[in-house]
């Protein structure tokens, strides 16, 4: 007998594969290492929404703060001062020179202390009204720190973090536990931090499900330490890709490992059980080579519908998104490769062979309940698919009713420190999420218009922005300037305003060192920071179309009195989360929807690829026109299955109130690709059945011999391997983990109960091949 591939080239696979191991391994630690999140990279280059930022950072220092307070933290607690102080001087920072991580620190009680000094002399009350919502409580005498980092400081923010604590121990009478830290940089701290607390734990957690299923499924540990070994190659080979190729890890991509693991889990049980019906049929010897032709066609197809499902969030406009469908489905694909190279050879060199009584086989007397279900189905064939139709029907309608949620408060779990210190702060001081709107106008204009004009028109948005609900703090040129009066024709109110103006124009350069104004050579840009609350579940983008109404007619008002052509740009956090979560369902729709599209015209083709035979055996176009539209139907039939479990439960998400975030708009289109990977080994061993000659019953009896098992036991260690992560604290992780979950065990339901009840019912009667008149 001539050998197998496998063993004539297994010392090369092996080899091959050992010298790969540890460069795969050492690129993969790399980039977990540089892994990091911000949600101002959610969105691309291309959106409006980041060119207006990208615009703003241009002119103004990017607003990349912390904001620093305590319980009793009030404007004459000598700890502020000295806090401010020390996070003030250089630090050395990885052994390496001393870097500055603040660009500027700013205190309650040093601001208080500028207003009422000159130019403007204001009394302590005035002053202080000036500063509530921003650097003072507004009924209370609580006041904060706010750090703008240096790029050095966002380069290092886990270590300003840290130095930031450190640094407060060492203030008598100041407990760094007791420290309320928030801000656009702490978020970022955050996330990268749930997201990588307990990953390790959780991901161990996953391979002992995966081994402890496989050892019981399997009863051999050789065989379950063979597919470990290349699940785990596939999974640090994922990560490496991305490295390799110059992406970047962030939260939402640290799922890609453990996704590639459990994904290449299920392609080795497939395989494996093919294996060892193999060892029965044609001896060990042969078992690995004729496992991977009894594989091959199945496991490549499904290899390329999850790729088709995962590639199908490369549609995504939310870069996170985008680059975990992309990098997630060249990452099948090449663990697909790896499976029928790396774990055929370990099969073959080892000649992992078990007793016959501890096979799961096709010819295993253990099939026998299979039959007995495929008896109970056939009784109850079209009650299942009545029932599943209107399963289908309700959960469409659910599907309307799903709601998206982009905050930071989406991205945590309810009792997370961050989310504590946002409510304390927006408690106590004020809110936190910015809203930037920046006043453009012409640098040169008639002689007529002076600084006082401009600084109505200033006044003038600062009022309408503040005035609106949700919005807790506006921070303008206007905390910094005299009091602007109205215009007047009285020649005392003149003669003041002329003073004024002149001020004005003193406390220009104020204005530019407090990041309020910047000039170019052609325009000015007034500053003026709003902060909306991220704890009131406040509907971002109705606030923005209300802001834009109440700041247009201003600006045009401006115009109309000869200040030339003057408008505003709105950017910062709340116009990146509206943007954001109208992208969300979008992004759903779209990917989900060209998934189904791909994966149903693959479906067809490969149910008119098995009806070659039956189109050779007629002639004549009306036959042809009717085995090609019976093919057609079949393809379409086959997707039910497929797509009832992802509109099952994000149907049931959106009755429920249940928000989609980052995590969850994912499961659909990745749920729809694994699940039609059960499909296709169902559909072709039941169409093998019928072109051998077999009844529909026998044929559904054929593939339930053939796969139910591999499928039960794929769907479980996918499933409950990928369950393990529904514990993390970041919830995109934990909701992507059991929705996930939920999905493959729906799938799992479907593909061995409705699928064989549509197969079985007149419905199925276009999978058997056309009879000749």
């Amino acid at each position: 007998m001539k050998p197998s591939f496998y063993s004539r080239y297994r010392v090369g696979i092996f080899a091959f594969f050992l010298f790969l191991t540890p460069i795969i391994f050492t690129i993969s630690q790399r980039a977990l290492e540089k892994s990091s999140t911000r949600i101002e990279d959610w969105l691309p280059d291309a959106f409006e929404e980041t060119k207006q930022l990208e615009w703003f950072q241009k002119h103004f220092v990017s607003d990349d703060l912390l904001i620093i307070s305590w319980e009793g933290c009030t404007f004459d607690d000598p700890r502020l001062r000295k806090l401010a102080n020390v996070l003030r001087m250089p630090v050395k920072v990885d052994d390496r020179q001393q870097v500055k991580l603040a660009r500027q620190i700013v205190t309650g009680p040093e601001v208080l202390d500028s207003l009422r000094q000159e130019p403007l002399k204001l009394s302590r009350r005035e002053a202080m009204v000036r500063l509530r919502g921003w650097l003072a409580s507004n009924d209370s005498e609580l006041t904060c720190l706010l750090l703008m980092l240096t790029k050095e400081g966002w380069e290092h923010r886990h270590f300003l973090i840290d130095h930031i604590q450190i640094m407060a121990g060492t203030i008598e009478g100041l407990d760094p536990q007791a420290m309320h830290i928030a801000g656009t940089t702490m978020d970022s701290v955050s996330i990268d931090r749930a997201s990588k607390d307990g990953l390790q734990i959780m991901l161990l957690g996953s391979y002992a499900v995966g081994c402890l299923l496989m050892v019981y499924m399997f009863r051999s540990i050789a065989l379950t330490i063979a597919v470990f070994l290349t699940a785990v190659f596939c999974q640090q080979l994922s990560l490496s890709v991305v490295e390799f190729s110059g992406g970047h890890i962030d939260s939402v991509m640290l799922m890609i490992p453990s996704l590639l693991y459990v994904l290449t889990i299920s392609a080795s049980v497939h395989l494996v059980n093919y294996y060892r019906d193999a060892i029965i049929l044609h001896g060990p010897e042969r078992a690995p080579g004729q496992a991977v032709k009894y594989a091959f066609l199945p496991c490549s197809l499904a290899s390329v519908t999850t790729a088709l499902g995962l590639g199908s969030l490369g549609v995504s406009f939310l870069t996170p998104v985008k680059n975990f469908g992309i990098y997630s489905a060249v990452g099948v694909l090449l663990a697909t490769v790896v499976v029928f190279t790396m774990l055929p050879a370990l099969l073959s060199q080892f000649l992992l062979w078990a007793s016959p009584g501890k096979q799961s086989t096709a010819v295993s007397p253990e099939n026998d309940r299979w039959i007995r279900i495929r008896e109970w189905i056939d009784r109850r064939s079209m009650t299942i698919v009545l029932i599943s139709m209107v399963l289908l029907g309700a959960s469409v309608w659910g599907v309307t009713k799903i709601s998206t949620g982009a905050r930071v408060h989406d991205l945590f779990p309810k009792d997370a420190q961050i989310l504590q210190d946002y409510a304390w702060f927006e408690d106590k001081i004020g809110p936190l999420v910015p809203l930037e709107v920046i006043v453009v106008m012409p640098k040169e204009m008639p002689s007529p218009v002076t600084m006082l004009d401009r600084m109505r028109v200033v006044g003038a948005v600062h009022a309408a922005v503040s005035s609106h609900e949700g919005i807790g703090a506006v921070i303008s040129p206007l905390n910094m300037s005299p009091r602007i009066t109205r215009r007047s024709r009285r020649t005392l109110e003149i003669v003041k305003e002329g003073l004024i103006n002149k001020q004005l124009n003193k406390n220009m350069s104020t204005f530019v060192e407090m990041d309020r104004l910047r000039e170019t050579s052609t325009e000015q840009l007034w500053r003026i920071s709003a902060r909306a609350y991220a704890g009131r579940g406040l509907h971002y983008a109705t606030m923005l179309e209300e802001l834009k109404k109440s700041v247009e007619p201003i600006l045009a008002r401006g115009a109309s009195l000869g200040m030339g052509d003057i408008r505003a740009v709105y950017c910062g956090g709340v116009p990146l989360v509206q943007k954001a979560q109208e992208q969300m369902v979008d992004d759903l729709i779209r990917s989900f929807m060209l998934a189904f599209l791909l994966i149903t015209v693959m479906m067809i083709g490969l149910t008119l690829s098995g009806a070659v035979q039956e189109f050779s055996a007629f002639s004549g176009q009306g036959k042809f026109v009717q085995i090609f539209s019976r093919q057609v139907l079949a393809g379409l039939i086959s997707m039910i299955p497929n797509v009832l479990p992802c509109l099952v439960v994000l149907g049931g998400m959106g009755l429920l109130g249940i928000q989609l975030e980052i995590g969850s708009i994912m499961t659909a289109s990745v749920a729809l690709g694994i699940a039609v990977d059960d499909t296709l080994h169902f559909i072709t061993w039941f169409r093998r059945g019928l072109q051998s000659g077999m009844t529909r019953a026998e044929a559904v009896e054929n593939a339930y011999k053939w796969c139910a098992n591999a499928m039960t036991q794929t769907s479980l260690i996918c499933g409950l391997g990928l369950l393990t992560f529904a514990f993390s604290d970041f919830v995109p992780i934990s909701r992507f983990a059991w929705v996930m979950f939920s999905m493959v065990m729906f799938a799992l339901v479907a593909d061995l109960l409705v699928l064989p009840a549509l197969l079985l019912s007149p419905l199925g009667k276009v999978f058997e091949p056309l009879k000749s008149d």
